[in-house]
């Protein structure tokens, strides 16, 4: 069948039920109708044999009290045809010669084998039967007159409250079939809206409404699939303006970072050839910030993919305690307190060395501008939980409300001279070691913590030869 929903629906279930309810109706009109015609014949075929039988004149009184039990009309009509008495005066000067009339004895319980009379317009189920010599002589004979709308009367009476009923249920079934089908066909349009807007590219979810029935259940794998297309889209949304970044930042990179490699060297060399004094620390201090620039740089080199590095054994514990000997004039400087968490023996992984130290350089630089003057920053390397945890924390007022969702996308930052790449920076290089970056406020302090899994902790047993520095992989300065 073609068209709506609602239709498919509505149109053929009320017709099932209104021919059930039709033929229920008939049925039990029928059954009704033919108990009343055997009740009302039979009522009559005992009023007649009273008559038959009685000894006692057959008065209009007598007739009419037998009309009132069963409504019937009787005419007493001597041998001549001559009515002497009746049940009714005024029908029984209507009524035609008894001689006239052929002789039926009632012994059917229908009256359509009984004979009809016209008489003035109506007509009536008649009988004759011989009548007691005692009411008008010899030959004497009773008529017997059935209205006929006497007997539709009945009729009615027994069908008009099936038919009532049946009536009242088809109106009823045809109004909760439609409500149902319009329930049915509101539902399945809001779905097809949905979908179609899903086409447009809105990926807005619906209200999946109170009903917990098959068109509930695709209403929620629509609901599910506009969520994971609105993930795709915004994945889809940041490693593009993750690529665009990352081009922009490597081709950048890769120039300062020659310039930064000359510049130390320069400034080593130049504290070679003066002999600076041992109480001067201020080359020292130039060259380890110029490392941290470097350490900067290869972040974005690493971010940008230009440098590919094999995983290699690296002592976390060293790698934060070189992280915090980099930061340490920046946060003097900052006036915040830098404290340092690490187990005291070695905890040796395998992985990206430059990359990791990177990204706990951002994650530390980041904590430091957060705290402010006065502030207190806290990392630690906990490494007797599965995943390894780096975890970096500030007293700082914590990240904007609204950039919670999205502060490890690129751009996303709320220091008004922000560029928003280090966090962006760390998740990726979380993300490359199959770990993870997280944040949460807890007790005024604002935590990130960097996950590692625990199985890059499997260098312990590699070669000493191995964990050594080659310097072949060391990244060299383009001299071009």
């Amino acid at each position: 069948m073609n068209g709506s929903i609602r239709r498919q629906i509505l149109i053929p279930i009320v017709a099932i039920q209104t021919a059930s309810i039709a033929a229920i109706t008939a049925a039990a009109v029928g059954l009704a109708a033919w108990r009343s015609e055997r009740q009302s014949v039979a009522r009559l075929a005992g009023v007649i044999e009273v008559l038959e039988r009685s000894t006692f004149p057959l008065s209009s009184q007598v007739l009419a009290r037998m009309h009132g039990l069963s409504e019937a009309h009787f005419v007493v009509q001597d041998a001549s045809g001559r009515p002497v008495a009746s049940s009714e005066e005024e029908l029984a000067r209507r009524a035609p010669d008894g001689r006239a009339v052929s002789e039926f004895r009632p012994n059917s319980r229908s009256w359509r084998q009984w004979p009809t009379l016209s008489l003035s317009g109506r007509t009536y189920y008649a009988a004759k039967l011989p009548a007691a010599a005692s009411s008008a002589g010899p030959g004497a004979t009773l008529l017997v007159l059935y209205p006929e709308s006497s007997w539709r009367a009945a009729l009615w009476d027994v069908a008009a409250a099936p038919i009532a009923l049946g009536l009242a249920a088809i109106a009823l079934t045809a109004q909760a079939t439609r409500w149902f089908a319009d329930r049915i066909g509101r539902r399945v349009n809001r779905l097809r809206g949905q979908v179609a807007r899903i086409a447009d590219g809105d990926f807005q979810e619906i209200e999946p409404g109170e009903g917990r029935d098959e068109v509930g259940d695709l209403i929620q794998s629509v609901n599910q699939m506009s969520r994971q297309l609105r993930d795709m889209r915004r994945t889809i949304a940041q490693a593009e303006r993750t690529q665009l970044l990352a081009q922009l930042a490597a081709g950048f990179a890769h120039q300062l970072r020659n310039t930064l490699t000359g510049a130390r060297l320069g400034v080593q060399l130049h504290a070679k050839r003066c002999g600076a004094s041992v109480s001067d620390s201020s080359l020292k201090v130039a060259v380890r910030q110029l490392e941290l620039a470097e350490e900067q740089v290869r972040g974005l080199l690493t971010l940008g993919r230009l440098e590919q590095r094999p995983d290699r054994p690296c002592d976390l514990v060293a790698l934060l305690r070189d992280v915090a000997s980099l930061l340490d004039a920046t946060s003097r400087h900052a006036r915040v307190s830098l404290d340092l968490r690490t187990p005291d023996a070695p905890v040796v992984a395998r992985l990206d060395e430059p990359s990791l130290r990177a990204a706990v350089l951002n994650l530390t630089w980041n904590a430091l501008e957060a705290a402010g003057p006065g502030g207190r920053v806290r990392f630690q390397l906990i490494a007797d939980a599965d995943p390894i945890m780096i975890e970096v924390g500030d007293d700082g007022p914590g990240p904007p409300p609204e950039l919670g969702a999205a502060i490890f996308d690129p751009f996303v930052t709320g220091k008004p001279e922000g560029v928003g790449l280090g966090l962006a920076l760390a998740r990726r290089v979380a993300e490359s070691h199959r770990g993870g970056l997280a944040w949460r406020r807890e007790d005024g302090w604002t935590w990130f913590r960097l996950t590692l899994p625990r199985g890059v902790a499997e260098a312990e047993t590699e070669p000493e030869a191995e964990t050594e520095t080659d310097p072949a992989h060391e990244p060299r300065p383009d001299r071009g």
